[in-house]
This record gives C-alpha cells, sequence and structure tokens, in this order.
C-alpha cells in the first residue's frame, strides 16, 4: 500500500487512520493540487457531479481494523462457550451450500457455534478470482473478440468487443476487482453485461502524461447492440502508461462506485440491467493490459455484511511504486 502522493510505503500504523497518505501534509497537498479540477468538474458539469474524493472526518471514529478485531474476539469467545461441555450436545446434520459441496453433508456442533457455521453456510460468500494462467476458455463474447485476446508476460489484452466472465454471468450485486494498465488512450471494463449486446460500460482514459492530473472516466449503456448516454468526466487523478492500477466497482442495486487505488472516482445510478456478468473490451485506437481479475457475490449472508464496507480496499498484493 503506497502513498497517492508521493508512491512511498504506507506504515502499518498509519494504514489504521489513513490508508491513502503517508502524512497529514501529503493528504492536504493532493486535495490543492486537484481543487483546479474539482472547479473545472463543478462548471461542466454542475454541483451535483457523481464524483468526489475520499476524505475521512476530522473526528473519524475507529477504524476498520479495531472494529473487525473486536468482533471477531467477542465471536470466537461466544463460540468457545458454546461449546463449554455442560450437557451432552447433539449433533446438527447440515446440507452445505458451498459452490464446492453442493449436496454434501456434514456434521455440525449444536449450541451457538452450530447455529453460526449454519447461518454462514446457508449463504456462502464465494470469491472467484482468475488471473488468465489457465486459459480464456471461461470468457466468451463474440467471435471476433474470442479469437483476439493474446495473454503474453503475465497479462492478457483485451482487443475488438466486450468478453464476458462465465462465473460471473448470473449474479447481481457483486464487487469487481481487477489489476490492469494502460498503454494506449484506457483501459475499458464491462459489468451487468447480459450477453455482448447488452451491458453497462466504463472507461478510464489518459490524456498527455505529465504532472497534473490527466485522466478522465467515460461511461455509457449499450442496449440492444447500440450505444446510449456516453458521459465525459475529467477526474483528479495523475496515471502513467505501462503501469499497474488497481480497480474496483461495487455493484449494488441501481447504484455503481467506481474506484482506483482505493480513491472514488465516480457514482452512477441506472436501473435497466439488473443482472449480468463483468467483461472487457477495447474500441479502435485503444490497447490496455489485465493482469488478473476478481469478482465476490453479494448475495449471500456474509455478502451482505460485507456490503456495508465496499469501499474498503484490502490489497492481497503490492500496489505499483
Amino acid at each position: 500500500m503506497v502513498c497517492l502522493y508521493c508512491r512511498k510505503p504506507v506504515g502499518l500504523l498509519r494504514r489504521i487512520k489513513d490508508p491513502n497518505f503517508c502524512c497529514d501534509d501529503h493528504r492536504q497537498k493532493l486535495v490543492s493540487r486537484s481543487a483546479r479540477a474539482l472547479r473545472d468538474v463543478e462548471d461542466l458539469y454542475g454541483p451535483d457531479a457523481h464524483w468526489k474524493l475520499v476524505d475521512p472526518p476530522k473526528n473519524a471514529k475507529p477504524g476498520f481494523a479495531t472494529t473487525v478485531f473486536a468482533v471477531l474476539g467477542v465471536t470466537f469467545l461466544l463460540l468457545a462457550i458454546s461449546d463449554l461441555p455442560m450437557s451432552a450436545p447433539q449433533p446438527t446434520i447440515a446440507v452445505s451450500t458451498s459452490p464446492h459441496g453442493k449436496g454434501q453433508t456434514d456434521q455440525s456442533p449444536g449450541g451457538l457455534s452450530g447455529l453460526l457455521s449454519s447461518l454462514v453456510r446457508s449463504g456462502t460468500y464465494s470469491t472467484a478470482r482468475d488471473d488468465f494462467r489457465a486459459g480464456l476458455s471461461g470468457w466468451q463474447g463474440s467471435p471476433y473478440a474470442s479469437s483476439s485476446w493474446v495473454r503474453e508476460h503475465g497479462y492478457v489484452r483485451p482487443v475488438g468487443g466486450v468478453r464476458i466472465w462465465d462465473r460471473s454471468a448470473p449474479l447481481s450485486n457483486y464487487e469487481f476487482e481487477f489489476m490492469g494498465q494502460i498503454e494506449h488512450k484506457s483501459l475499458d471494463w464491462a459489468f451487468r453485461a447480459t450477453d455482448p449486446r447488452n451491458y453497462y460500460a466504463t472507461k478510464l482514459t489518459m490524456g498527455r502524461p505529465g504532472p497534473l492530473p490527466n485522466a478522465g472516466l467515460v461511461r455509457f449503456i449499450v442496449l440492444d447492440g447500440r450505444e446510449r448516454e456516453r458521459v465525459e468526466l475529467p477526474l483528479p487523478l495523475t496515471l502513467e502508461p505501462n503501469v499497474d492500477y488497481r480497480v474496483r466497482v461495487s455493484v449494488r442495486g441501481s447504484r455503481f462506485l467506481t474506484s482506483v487505488n482505493g480513491q472514488l472516482v465516480s457514482s452512477w445510478t441506472d436501473a435497466r440491467l439488473s443482472r449480468g456478468g463483468v467483461g472487457f473490451f477495447s474500441e479502435d485506437g485503444e490497447a490496455a493490459l489485465l493482469k488478473w481479475v476478481s469478482v465476490s457475490e453479494r448475495d449471500s449472508f456474509v455478502g451482505r455484511i460485507v456490503s456495508h464496507f465496499s469501499l474498503l480496499t484490502v490489497p492481497t498484493t503490492a500496489l505499483p511504486q
């Protein structure tokens, strides 16, 4: 995890207070540097432009990590108490609903621990991840898109029309996350894609390289193969070619939130597509690379709890220096 201003690692203790900046001074400097871009957006799109910078309140409550540790501690304590030999508990037979064990039965202890286990199993929070090492057979789309994607040096380069990940196709509400880089112009992705002719589309665009913000965001919807309602917004970000960026899209009901390296950049609402998977595409003159992609379902018991923390980013790999 690195500072969004100086790109240096953020200390462990500092991450609890602010995971995006190594000190308060650097947060102030980035906000000041982005003030011009903020004013431009308000001039172009009005004061209700649907995006903002993440800036935690000054009187912030204890961090998420502290809350998680407290909840886990209480949970484990209750589980331990419930398993004390006060009486001879009768085992409970539960049917596993895990994607890896449909139809299987297992024995669970009685008491509170058995109840909690049953609740979690009744709605398994599943996460699927693909780094493309096993090939591209799980990604379907138009014949042109399916035949032109190429994997090279640990990345995949999407070419042509949208290609959808099969495992995500039946989902409705989920967390969509991926690591990618822009080679030329933009990095394009789709969500709630029912087929190659119906989906929501977003582009992270890069203007001329330089020290000032040079990023933009384009969003639109494709219905029956026709693009509609394209919106373009400038972003207070500075992007560089051939640098990995971590993008996260929170899909919940009719609201869609997008963040780049933990910074919220877009909030969008639309109710025309209620279900569909994730995918990638590129248009003429554009080139991008993908390193990995993951999708976490939100319609399960645990998923509904985790959905309340949809903007929290917990990196599993080091962010670009």
